[in-house]
């Protein structure tokens, strides 16, 4: 048994309904005890195969018309391109209990983050580094792609912006270069597809290339795009968009990202937030909501109608995780730091936090985090793990308090969290790279 002592009365209170008052948790935000172990979520595996452990994620999830979880991921094909490893972006959904065919979407060699959204059509869209190579040697794929999925179940990608002088305003003397959609997000606004994406310059060194880069936005969509920069780095060299959230707040999207100047693939650092203008195309500039010096892989943001904004992010130094919020209460607002509450503290125990992922109940308002808990002793790193303590939990916030339950007591590496019409939780993740079957991938859904 894990060191984690489950707690049978917590069960009962939290697995079945979220109107119910458990044992309050610890000063660290963790139940007494531990997380619960409960049979409150049914698992399913999404794909077998030995998944991508790659720095920037490489899954994603949203819930659809009629509940319908769209899942995208990589995964290795077993061939080679000029030596390096080939990968196929799949798509898979579950619907009514039951998990649809895989389908590829593409095949590529360079993993650099995915984003998922259905369309006013009940299609999915997905968003990825695709495209060509503009003749580099490392960069195979340097454009940001946006693959749609007709009725019949074909996916066409489009091929949304190739050169970093596409956004507007150009600045000719900085904006040079072909490394354009790393780490992309979308959603919609209507029929209007929304990515968000790094333009990483030339791809090469960091001053040149990511302390120089710029945080993007294309939308429109499927054949006529308009690009605009949200913030540039050109001229303060800070790298912006390092890992980006965004999500729809009434009409206009909002979004949350770091400073990575390092590299395409770098530790994180701060919290940015900025939100489209109701001119539909200008943003604010950027607001650091939180002073963070590693960000693992980043912010993740909800936004509830009630609510407002949320934002949970880790300090991967301390292993603090905590959560952040702002009332929306016009289109102005949370574009100042003092519009934005203390961090709560939502997790500070031995190692662990990880990979947060942030929704809203839509039935009760209230915000929940899913994480990995990699071990009960700190300093512990990626392949350190133990594998008697990890664990997949959901701390979710009931009457002011973080109360924690098990999703799965094998653990989950960057889990996308998101809730069903109905108020159940559902959450995809990959097992942990130290479990029997790591990288497989799998959809847990709450009963």
């Amino acid at each position: 048994m894990k060191r984690h002592a489950w707690a049978l009365g917590l069960v009962l209170a939290l697995g079945c309904g979220k109107d119910s008052n458990p044992t309050p948790p610890d000063a660290g935000g963790n139940p007494d005890g531990g997380p619960i172990d409960t049979s409150a979520f049914a698992k399913f595996v999404v794909d077998s195969s030995e998944g991508q452990f790659d720095p920037i994620s490489s899954i994603a999830m949203a819930v659809g018309p009629q509940d319908r979880i769209g899942m995208a991921y990589f995964v290795r094909n077993g061939t080679m391109r000029e030596n390096v490893e080939n990968m196929d972006l799949m798509y898979r959904e579950f619907n009514g209990g039951q998990l649809g065919p895989a389908e590829r979407i593409a095949t590529v060699q360079r993993v650099y983050g995915v984003s998922v959204a259905f369309g006013p059509d009940g299609q999915p869209v997905v968003t990825y580094l695709g495209g060509g190579s503009d003749d580099t040697s490392y960069w195979f794929q340097s454009d940001l792609a946006v693959s749609y999925r007709s009725a019949s179940g074909a996916w066409t990608e489009r091929i949304v912006v190739r050169r970093s002088d596409e956004a507007q305003p150009v600045n000719p003397a900085l904006d040079q270069g072909f490394l354009v959609g790393l780490n992309p997000a979308i959603v919609f606004s209507g029929s209007e597809v929304i990515v968000a994406y790094r333009d990483g310059k030339l791809g090469s060194t960091e001053r040149q290339s990511y302390a120089s880069s710029d945080l993007e936005v294309a939308s429109g969509g499927p054949t006529t795009w308009q690009r605009r920069v949200a913030v540039g780095s050109g001229d303060t060299k800070l790298g912006y968009g390092g890992h980006i959230a965004m999500v729809m707040a009434g009409a206009q999207p909002a979004l949350v990202h770091d400073k990575a100047p390092e590299a395409a693939h770098a530790t994180g650092t701060d919290v940015h937030f900025q939100r489209r203008n109701a001119d539909g195309l200008t943003w604010t500039p950027p607001v650091r909501v939180q002073a963070v010096p590693n960000t693992q892989l980043g912010a993740s943001l909800a936004h509830d109608s009630v609510e407002g904004f949320g934002i949970a992010v880790l300090n991967r130094n301390s292993n603090a995780l905590t959560y952040t919020e702002c009332a929306d209460t016009s289109a102005t607002s949370c574009t100042s730091e003092r519009d934005w509450s203390m961090p709560d503290p939502v997790f500070n125990s031995g190692t662990g936090g990880w990979y947060p992922s942030l929704a809203f109940d839509p039935v009760h308002h209230e915000p929940s985090i899913a994480f990995y808990i990699c071990a009960a002793e700190s300093s512990r790193n990626d392949t350190s793990c133990n594998p008697n303590d990890d664990a997949l939990v959901i701390s979710t916030r009931i009457q002011g308090i973080w109360r924690e339950m098990l999703v799965d007591a094998g653990g989950g590496w960057s889990p996308k969290l998101a809730y069903l019409s109905n108020g159940k939780r559902v959450v995809l993740y990959r097992a942990p790279v130290v479990a029997q079957d790591k990288g497989v991938l799998k959809l847990a859904v709450e009963r």
